[in-house]
């Protein structure tokens, strides 16, 4: 329920009840604008005193920009937000199941197998996407009806970002990693920590370093060994890992995938049949609660503090079904193209991709050697996509492709392989394995392909026999992209340094230090120029052959997304403060800039013309020269990728999965094919991730969705 001052309305959301609320803020239930699956919001908002404070203000506006960026089964997405009202708010997707410390707390302790294996899934789509988490703990996961669900990224923090550790202690006692309270430093691995604590509670009942005062529990934490009495012990070995005191000890989360996975015997149903009848009662009560909600108003009309009382007693159930109410979101111009509703003409041959289909139970993960392991059960896949030339599915999730001389190449986030596969038919020339996780996309020079894996070495990969020709250990663990030049290839580390090798020894050449910030997004090379760009909003010019610095651009005083764009003389950079700004590649000399209705996910320059995706779900098209604005179209959120080909953009789509065709000269739509992902497991109705590169030869388009996919993309 309400109380007198709990407001009516919050951006688009009509609100139903608190929920709960901290020192910072409350977090209310909401019903309209931009809903989950079950219509419904988790709506944050920031206490007025708090709001008064414009630095805590632009803490919060990074926090809701950068938990955008992370999407995905298991994981709570954030619907929209409000950074700049008055107080600020943010939505994101309302879970209505138990929490994990409920569950545990009404049904005693769980089988962990699946849910470790669901939650590290989680925990790595946060950590690829440059964020930590920082408080993962019981009441932070909810188990709805399609998993279980990472929430709260009220405290999530960019993790390259340490300006944001400065306001105190941030974690919960038994399950904050030692190194935060010996040294106050928090990385990827410390999340790791975390959860092999969450899933010690989930499978015994109890914190494995007890209860009590919470400076007790942290001297348990930097003295004692965890309490996994009760623990299956081939699952107590692996918590006993991720607890280890030295973070480098400690697996990846795509490391514990991979041991879940692998362990005999087969993970037991989730959830238990007890908890998955009370999962499926709140979600049918969350159901009703959109049914029945009351009349909504024009938001704008009432005040977001509470200026009128709401009644205690809930609105009677209508005696016929409520009347659809206008939508709340504006268009900043009007009758601009859309893709709602748009669909390809009745003798296109055009189909959804099916869904597979159980025939045996659940799919049970057994292992198949060291390392390894597959899918064991019966599916059965109905006739695919009539435009779709084939797929190829290892049965692992896929990293971005690389595709040069009729092969694509790319990496497996959980089965450590490297792949090359023939762009023609789909079939796998060689794969080879690494020590850990290929997630990133690879970079191809001359006869050899360079990957980085997710433990830290960079690989150089014969392209004609998948064999290995060297390998280098690189200073960092994860977040390191490859690129290639005309002589040398550039690793970009989270270290804060660029570095050049010798693609054929493997010999490091040179180093950059970035100074200002972390690198981040791709590393493009042109003109024997390296452009790595940093989370401050700097981007460096770097000589391809010495490492040495030919200019730099700091001029956009904001926190930049996606990464550079460079084509012909001009490089293009956004930023999470809805800025493009456009640089002479040979002297960084601005040419101009441009604000755009949300934050830049995606920068194309092609000819004379550049292309942006923001987050106010359009895609524009501006003139490179002078940055006017020739067309805008809606396309809706969730847009991973585009690529521009002649006079076609192309555009991937995730929530929910569409490959999208516009003109590009005009942004009218041309066609779109729906996606649906054919490896879902069966429990999951989670809809393909569309890659963020979409590569485009002749009449094919290649991208990856859990699978990598070859369609036919002529009229």
């Amino acid at each position: 329920m309400t109380g007198r001052m709990d407001p009516q309305h919050i951006g688009p959301y009509t609100v139903l009840r608190r929920l709960g609320g901290g020192g910072m803020g409350l977090v209310y239930l909401g019903v309209g604008g931009t809903g989950s699956a079950h219509g419904l919001a988790a709506v944050k908002v920031i206490r007025p005193e708090y709001a008064e404070d414009r630095q805590f203000r632009r803490r919060f506006a990074h926090e809701a920009r950068a938990s955008a960026r992370v999407s995905g089964a298991g994981i709570a997405a954030v619907l929209s937000d409000g950074v700049d009202e008055n107080p600020p708010w943010l939505a994101t997707e309302y879970v209505p199941g138990p929490s994990l410390s409920e569950a545990v707390r009404a049904y005693g302790p769980l089988e962990v197998r699946r849910l470790g294996l669901l939650l590290a899934a989680a925990l790595r789509r946060i950590h690829v996407s440059g964020l930590v988490h920082r408080d993962l703990k019981p009441s932070n996961v909810m188990l709805g009806d399609s998993g279980p669900v990472i929430i709260d990224f009220g405290i999530a923090r960019a993790r390259e970002d340490t300006r944001l550790t400065r306001t105190g202690v941030i974690g919960t006692s038994g399950y904050i990693a030692p190194e935060y309270l010996q040294h106050g430093r928090f990385d990827a691995r410390s999340d790791v920590f975390a959860l092999g604590a969450v899933l010690a509670f989930a499978a015994s009942g109890q914190s494995p370093y007890g209860t009590g005062h919470p400076a007790a529990v942290d001297v348990r934490v930097l003295s004692e060994e965890p309490d996994l009495t009760g623990i299956d012990p081939p699952v107590a070995d692996l918590l006993r890992a991720c607890l280890a005191r030295d973070p480098a000890e400690r697996p990846t989360p795509a490391t514990i995938e991979t041991v879940l996975a692998g362990l005999p015997g087969g993970a037991p149903p989730w959830p238990p049949p007890a908890l998955a009848a009370e999962i499926s009662r709140r979600t049918r009560e969350a159901a009703e609660q959109v049914r029945y909600e009351p009349t909504v108003v024009d938001p704008a009309a009432v005040p977001l503090h509470g200026a009128r009382t709401r009644t205690a007693a809930r609105p009677a159930p209508p005696v016929s079904p409520p009347q659809p109410q206008p939508s709340s979101q504006r268009s900043p111009r009007p009758d601009p193209p859309r893709l709602q509703g748009f669909s390809p003409p009745a003798d296109s041959g055009r189909r959804r991709l099916p869904r597979r289909k159980l025939l045996l139970g659940l799919a049970a993960l057994s292992a198949t050697g060291a390392g390894a392991y597959t899918l064991a059960g019966v599916f059965q896949e109905e006739e695919p996509d009539p435009r779709q030339n084939w797929r190829f599915a290892p049965g692992s999730e896929m990293g971005n492709a690389t595709m040069a001389g009729g092969t694509l190449y790319l990496g497996s986030h959980k089965n450590n392989s490297l792949y090359a596969v023939d762009a023609a038919t789909g079939s796998q020339r060689w794969a080879y394995t690494a020590e850990s996780s290929v997630a990133d996309q690879p970079a191809v020079l001359g006869g050899t392909v360079f990957a980085a894996s997710s433990e830290g070495k960079l690989h150089a990969v014969d392209v004609a026999n998948g064999k290995r020709r060297w390998s280098v250990p690189l200073p960092s663990l994860g977040g390191v992209s490859v690129a290639a030049g005309d002589k040398l290839v550039y690793a970009r580390a989270t270290d804060g340094y660029l570095y050049g090798f010798d693609p054929r020894t493997g010999r490091h050449r040179w180093r950059f230090q970035t100074g200002e910030g972390m690198p981040t997004g791709r590393t493009p090379v042109a003109a024997g120029t390296v452009f790595a760009m940093t989370n401050k909003g700097v981007l460096h010019a770097v000589d391809a052959s010495t490492g040495r610095p030919r200019w730099k651009f700091s001029g956009t005083g904001d926190t930049t997304s996606g990464s550079p764009a460079v084509h012909g003389g001009t490089v293009c950079l956004g930023t999470e403060e809805h800025w493009v700004h456009a640089l002479e590649t040979v002297s960084g000399r601005q040419r101009w800039k441009r604000r755009l209705g949300g934050s830049i996910n995606d920068v194309q320059v092609r000819g004379n013309a550049v292309y942006v995706h923001c987050q106010d779900r359009f895609l524009y098209a501006l003139d490179a020269r002078t940055g006017k604005q020739h067309w805008r179209c809606e396309i809706g959120a969730g847009t991973e990728g585009v690529a521009v080909v002649g006079d076609t953009v192309y555009a991937g789509r995730s929530h929910p999965s569409k490959l999208l065709a516009l003109d590009s000269r005009t942004g009218k739509p041309r066609w779109e094919v729906p996606l649906r992902d054919p490896s879902a497991m069966p429990w999951s109705e989670d809809e393909a991730r569309i890659s963020s590169e979409i590569h485009i030869s002749g009449r094919n388009a290649y991208f990856t969705a859990l699978g990598l996919y070859s369609f036919r993309i002529d009229p």
